[in-house]
């Protein structure tokens, strides 16, 4: 038999705190031991024994869920798992660097929000998928950042003549950019400049390092 997960909800929605509530007082592996309203509300609990994960809101009235995550000292060997609307770098960035151990979107299943905490207690780091894109994002070069002509050129630069070196016109390149024309016509000038070069050939060869 699989041991019981402990949980606590941090959630000051009334009508979404209820919701999990219902969820995982359904959820015959999870043992919900309390939902709260606010970080203060749960600290103020007595003689409790550290929830296995603590599903915690970010954005809380008082101590935000950010603020409470990094006291976890309140909760020592608990994972939080961060439950929000809110998928910005920022606040995805506070929050791993507090120590989250997993970023979910309140537009998540409930399947997907009890798989999470689960996941998470199995040492895990569920994230929803567009949290986890930034994340990659973050950490991955672009392709720019990694081409030898990157740092000879601005970004949007490099975007024109990436472009160029797939053998677009000026009119689609304006369209794939979401430019005007007139604005890749200038790129384009700035880059046979800053590339020494004197037309499009030139300036694809150097791309492709010929």
């Amino acid at each position: 038999m699989s041991e019981l997960l402990t949980l606590r909800i941090v959630e000051d929605d009334e009508r979404i705190r209820e919701m999990l509530t219902a969820v995982f007082m359904a959820t015959p592996d999870l043992k919900l031991l309390g939902a709260h309203d606010s970080v203060e509300d749960a600290e103020a609990v007595q003689n409790d024994a550290s929830p296995t994960v603590m599903l915690m809101d970010v954005n809380l009235p008082g101590a935000d869920g950010i603020e409470g995550e990094a006291a976890g000292a309140r909760w020592p060997g608990t994972q939080f798992v961060m439950y929000t609307v809110n998928d910005t770098d920022d606040k995805v960035f506070e929050a791993l660097k507090a120590g989250a151990n997993g970023y979910l979107l309140k537009n998540s299943r409930p399947d997907q929000i009890v798989e999470g905490v689960r996941e998470v207690a199995r040492g895990g780091s569920p994230m929803s998928m567009s949290v986890a894109r930034r994340v990659v994002r973050h950490f991955k070069p672009s392709r720019a950042a990694m081409h030898p002509l990157s740092e000879a050129l601005s970004e949007r630069e490099f975007a024109v003549l990436e472009q160029l070196a797939q053998g677009l016109l000026y009119k689609e390149i304006a369209q794939r950019l979401s430019i005007t024309e007139g604005a890749v016509k200038q790129h384009i000038h700035h880059i046979y400049g800053k590339l020494h070069v004197s037309n499009r050939t030139e300036a694809v060869n150097r791309y492709f390092g010929r």
